[in-house]
């Protein structure tokens, strides 16, 4: 009954803060999402007893379900899967994942609220872990990731959306790929280009 209120609060502040024309400036306060989720205010102070609390469990829900929705894909925790496979995870989720402006205000408002960055790292952290690889195959990840990133974000926001986003998926996979080819294999194959050029 805990969880199922706790969740009830958050999904009505998460509705609150997508209502808004834009998200810039989105503002949710405890009577607004009390009164959304058919609570009385002290009701919802029981769960989160202030809005600090409040942004606290909406962003650890929001990177929660991120784990999930990755998890979900793989059907394997982060630490069984090499870096390539967990990045493919990410740029395969990413892309077809269904977001909104209220995903996007959560994620954001870390930038301006340091304490909110740790349920991001905690649960997304180990997912984009490239320990162990070399300088080129991490920039390589990382572009790839960026990519992603940029794809959900444009799509969230509806700022300059992909026009074909199975493209943008094929492309940042492909990064990937590039990433796990091991480097000699790759100066090999550049040589070979060079001499056939």
């Amino acid at each position: 009954m805990v969880n199922d209120t706790r969740a009830r609060i958050l999904q009505a502040a998460k509705t609150l803060a997508e209502s808004h024309d834009a998200i810039q400036g989105v503002t949710i306060s405890l009577e607004s999402v009390a009164q959304a989720a058919g609570l009385t205010k002290p009701g919802l102070m029981y769960h989160f007893p202030n809005k600090e609390a409040l942004m606290l469990g909406l962003v650890d829900h929001a990177a929660q379900q991120w784990h999930q929705r990755l998890h979900n894909h793989t059907g394997s925790e982060p630490a069984e899967l090499s870096a390539f496979e967990r990045h493919r995870a990410y740029v395969c989720v990413a892309t077809t994942a269904e977001v909104s402006r209220a995903d996007y205000w959560i994620f954001s408002d870390a930038l301006y609220h340091p304490t909110l960055a740790a349920s991001w790292d905690g649960y997304l952290g180990p997912w984009f872990d490239t320990t162990g690889l070399g300088a080129s195959a991490r920039g390589l990840l990382t572009t790839a990731r960026f990519c992603a990133d940029g794809a959900w974000m444009s799509e969230a926001t509806g700022v300059f959306p992909a026009d074909d986003l199975a493209e943008v998926r094929r492309h940042a996979l492909a990064l990937v790929d590039s990433a796990e080819t091991p480097q000699e294999e790759t100066s090999q194959k550049e040589t070979t280009q060079e001499v056939e050029a």
